[in-house]
């Protein structure tokens, strides 16, 4: 094998050895600008409620807030009633549950919304400010 060939190769691993781990470390040195950048979002399925418990599958905070759950009037539209809140921190929040207020019937549409901390809807007037789910 050629100088060059041997030369060529050990530089190649060198930059492989160096170059993949920085970028790496550029992508997450400050972690908190991409959460910044995430927008809200929730995941709430259809469900029985559990000793008086909704769960709720996911839910991301782009700063602390309060996950809070709204009844909804005879035609199942969103109201200003509160059944349920929970207050979260920043970030990814998995599997976690929400104590109702109140035993609710079969078939009562609730809606679930994320709010910062002066109780404002996170999401813009553009998007739905609730998701809906059912009481089953």
């Amino acid at each position: 094998m050629s100088r060059l060939k041997i030369s060529s190769g050990i530089a190649a691993a060198s930059l492989m050895l160096f170059a993949v781990p920085m970028s790496a470390y550029a992508l997450v040195e400050n972690p908190s600008s991409t959460m910044s950048q995430t927008p809200p979002s929730v995941i709430v399925f259809n469900q029985k409620p559990k000793e008086g418990q909704i769960n709720v599958t996911y839910a991301f905070m782009p700063s602390a807030g309060h996950f809070v759950i709204y009844g909804s009037n005879g035609s199942g539209k969103a109201n200003d009633s509160i059944v349920g809140s929970v207050k979260l921190d920043a970030g990814a929040h998995n599997d976690f549950s929400v104590k109702l207020d109140k035993d609710l019937p079969t078939g009562t549409s609730l809606w679930a919304s994320l709010t910062n901390s002066d109780k404002q809807p996170f999401w813009k007037k553009s998007l739905p400010l609730q998701n809906e789910f059912l009481i089953k």
